[in-house]
């Protein structure tokens, strides 16, 4: 469990790095959210090989949904754990 997240997380580390230069992500903040119909396209590596990619496309709205409940996951598998003392 604890691979697939640190996996997912580095995906999507990725992913959005990949994006800061993207037109959508302009400085003055105009059209910073974009269209959420927009359909993007994204390489995304298969878990356990190094070589293997899969092209994934959904809308924007997909996208940010995605992030956020990887991100609700994450947060809430730091907060769940136990330490030896907190058992």
């Amino acid at each position: 469990m604890k691979k697939y997240l640190f996996c997912a997380a580095l995906l999507l580390s990725g992913a959005a790095s990949a994006q800061s230069g993207s037109p959508a992500s302009s400085p003055n903040g105009a059209g910073a959210r974009g269209d959420p119909n927009q359909m993007i396209c994204r390489s995304v590596r298969e878990i356990g090989s190094m070589l293997s990619r899969s092209r994934v496309c959904k809308t924007r709205a997909q996208w940010e949904e995605d992030r956020r409940l990887m991100r609700q996951n994450i947060d809430q598998s730091q907060t769940n754990r136990r330490g030896p003392d907190n058992s």
